[in-house]
């Protein structure tokens, strides 16, 4: 007479996860309603398992009779368990899940977190009727082969409906957990976006943005020259400094963020700059527009091939740096004005505040639970944005020696107001953290609306005008103007100079920026 066995715990659920998870893989591939086989499979798996196992393994009554039904219940216990480290993927768990062994149990135990994902009562109903089925299966067995073993009483089926409901719960919750960090994402996009990190020259249509032939994430047109009724910002005075000569003005591009300080200088020291940016337009480009608009990636390329005279954005990244030496031109960084680097979460995030070495530990990946940092025990989505964009090559300059983590296809976005719509109207609005400029995410972004994100604190200070003009907030940056040493428009360096002079401040300050002095 044999006793329990390691033998009979091991072949009992790994009979019933294998030939389960293989039977329901077999009816997708033959187009098989999934739920109602799946209901079928199992019942005959467990039967088959109480039927034969039992026999096999155990031909003696043991001293505790639910000890014999205990194997049957780890498959349904391992599913939730499983699953829930899929999904919650924090404070650590991840690092569990992600073991080769969890990773090899997740496969063979797809049969049990493919119900878990339709829902609580398929899980519990499918799963219930499972064990009646094995138990079924074990009485057949005794009769069978004659063994003296009598039913398990009324104490072991209140207890399996206890472990089942506590179980079931417990899935839920983690499914419900992780439901605060799931968004859709359109794969077109994502592949858009690795497109666009590989080969940042953008196509004929641009980044597939909304405005100014794809290049744009928000409107410009009240930014334009030729606007009658443009927002730019004014001087209270004439210019002191005006090119007459449509051929003399320097050609400029930059930023997103940065296109209403531009478009503004333009305003006040090209003369008839709304006629010639108008006929330029509409003829084509020729003579070449004086203001352009084609995006930090592309204006930083035709900086370097002559075809811009001035760029206007964040600093360069190492990949623009080499462009240039690589073509044997030296960069004149010119800075114009105050601007702060910004963190920011939901509105409905109670997190204020966050150390950088907190945030570096964000984006390393390091840490990975908003718990650990004073807020929500719900997981962090820390978007990114494309390679050599200004806000992303700020972001890498922040990291320093800490490399950024790869971002899981949820965490990027092609644009900064996408990063901030994101993070504000996403269902993970309680999970997200994102960056960009401060002038871009509280003035062009929101245009004068609610945006629904608040900035974080930085090592304790709050980015708003006066720790970014005494420079006490950690992040503060330049907007700079960016032109070549040997450009040969003697109106390029004078221009410069206009923006770092009284009336080039005073339309920074206007515009929305902070001015230098």
């Amino acid at each position: 007479m044999k006793r329990l066995s390691a033998a009979y715990f091991i072949s009992v659920p790994v009979f019933i996860i294998a030939f389960s998870s293989l039977g329901i893989i077999l009816c997708m591939i033959l187009h098989i309603p999934i739920l109602a086989a799946a209901a079928v499979i199992y019942s005959a798996v467990c039967f088959l398992a109480g039927r034969y196992l039992t026999a096999a393994r155990l031909m003696k009554a043991p001293e505790k009779p639910w000890a014999v039904y205990l194997p049957a219940l780890v498959p349904f216990a391992a599913g939730l368990v499983v699953n829930s480290f899929s999904k919650i993927q924090s404070d650590g768990l991840h690092k569990i899940y992600k073991s080769a062994a969890a990773e090899m149990f997740a496969y063979l135990n797809f049969f049990q977190t493919f119900l878990v994902e339709k829902g609580l009562a398929a899980f519990i109903l499918i799963n219930a009727v499972g064990i009646i089925c094995f138990a079924v299966g074990e009485r057949r067995a005794v009769k069978a082969n004659g063994i003296d073993r009598p039913l398990p009483g009324i104490k072991l089926a209140v207890s399996e409906v206890i472990v089942i409901a506590a179980l079931a719960a417990g899935g839920e919750y983690a499914k419900y957990y992780h439901s605060l960090s799931t968004v859709d994402i359109d794969m077109t996009d994502y592949d858009q976006y690795i497109m666009m990190a590989d080969d940042p020259a953008p196509t004929s249509e641009g980044y597939g943005f909304p405005y100014e032939h794809g290049l744009s994430s928000v409107p410009l047109r009240p930014y334009y020259v030729e606007n009658p009724e443009n927002k730019l910002a004014l001087l209270t005075e004439p210019s002191e400094f005006v090119i007459t000569a449509p051929e003399k003005m320097p050609v400029l591009d930059g930023a997103e963020a940065a296109y209403p300080v531009y478009s503004a200088i333009a305003n006040a020291c090209y003369e008839n700059i709304g006629e010639i940016q108008s006929a330029a337009k509409e003829s084509g480009n020729e003579p070449p527009m004086p203001i352009r608009f084609t995006n930090t990636v592309k204006a930083y390329e035709s900086l370097i091939s002559g075809e811009t005279d001035i760029f206007f954005g964040a600093m360069p990244s190492e990949a623009q740096k080499k462009l240039a030496e690589d073509n044997g031109k030296s960069l004149v960084m010119t800075p114009i004005g105050k601007e702060a680097f910004v963190f920011f979460v939901s509105s409905e995030n109670p997190v204020d505040s966050l150390t950088s070495e907190q945030i570096r530990g964000i984006y390393s990946g390091k840490i990975r639970s908003w718990k650990k940092l004073g807020g929500d025990n719900v997981p962090i989505l820390a978007f990114q944005r494309p390679k050599n964009s200004g806000s992303q090559t700020m972001m890498e300059h922040f990291m320093g020696d800490v490399a950024l983590k790869e971002p899981l296809k949820v965490e990027f976005e092609m644009s900064m107001v996408g990063v901030i719509t994101a993070v504000a109207e996403y269902q993970n609005k309680l999970s997200s953290i994102g960056y960009s400029f401060r002038y871009y995410a509280s003035g062009m972004a929101a245009d004068g609306e609610e945006s629904g994100i608040k900035f974080l604190s930085l090592d304790g200070v709050c980015p708003d005008p006066d720790t970014i003009r005494s420079g006490e907030y950690p992040m503060t940056t330049s907007l700079y103007a960016i032109y070549l040493e040997d450009n040969d428009n003697e109106n390029v360096p004078r221009l410069a100079e206009f923006m770092q002079g009284r009336q080039g401040q005073e339309l920074i300050e206007k515009t929305g920026y902070i001015p230098l002095e």
